[in-house]
């Protein structure tokens, strides 16, 4: 149900209209469930010695869909995994879910348009005359769509790092202040060190808990919304 709400809810009208092909051959969708599969696999691999046999993908996948779909649930005390692990975890915290679902973050769909355009700069850096498009499910996308993911991609970042800073100057360490600008701008739920899934914000200081409280607010309303606002 995780994956299902991660995903985009007009997949389910072309699903109700039979229009099958919207959804199977979507670029977005399959980004979606390869980037869960791949992180899945790692993280299994990753704490093989730490988690029963019996319920190392069951572990694995139940965390890595809770956190890239910023549902925020917990089975395990994922702050006790190895350090691969919990890099997973941290950045799977910028990636969310798809476009037009429930999840914050990101969200896929610039995900996957962000590193076509990498792929895109690097072909023009090998053969500077090539003439090549960014498209998504065969269609171009035009070059102001591929301004604005740009600008809110630095905006992201840029907020991510002075909610880092901020943390830090407060006196956190750097793990729970990375996490803490991570998941509150993510809206993700738990995060790492003092943050971690068995921890609560609680011990964060009070102007702390306000500036964290507007990056929740800024990553769950687009960004750009708030800042106009």
């Amino acid at each position: 149900f995780m994956v299902l709400s991660g995903a985009n809810f007009s997949f389910y009208y072309y699903l109700l209209r039979k229009q099958w092909d919207k959804v199977f051959y979507d670029e977005e969708l399959r980004f979606y469930i390869g980037v869960i599969v791949v992180a899945t696999l790692l993280i299994a691999w990753d704490i093989r010695n730490i988690v029963p046999a019996k319920d190392l993908i069951r572990t694995s996948a139940f965390h890595v869909v809770s956190i890239i779909t910023t549902t925020g649930y917990t089975t395990a005390n994922f702050d006790a995994w190895p350090a691969f692990s919990k890099m997973i975890l941290l950045l799977l915290m910028f990636f969310g879910g798809c476009a037009g679902s429930t999840a914050g973050a990101m969200k896929q769909i610039r995900m996957l348009i962000l590193s076509k355009y990498c792929g895109k700069e690097l072909i023009h850096t090998l053969h500077p005359k090539a003439v090549v498009q960014v498209k998504v499910n065969g269609k171009p996308i035009p070059d102001d769509v591929l301004r604005s993911i740009l600008a809110f991609s630095f905006v992201y970042i840029a907020l991510f790092v002075l909610g880092t800073l901020f943390i830090t100057m407060l006196g956190e360490d750097m793990i729970t202040a990375i996490s803490a600008a991570a998941t509150t701008l993510g809206n993700v739920g738990p995060g790492f060190g003092k943050l971690g899934p068995e921890l609560t914000f609680s011990q964060i200081p009070q102007i702390g808990k306000f500036v964290l409280s507007i990056l929740m607010l800024m990553g769950r309303l687009e960004l750009f919304t708030v800042m106009v606002c």
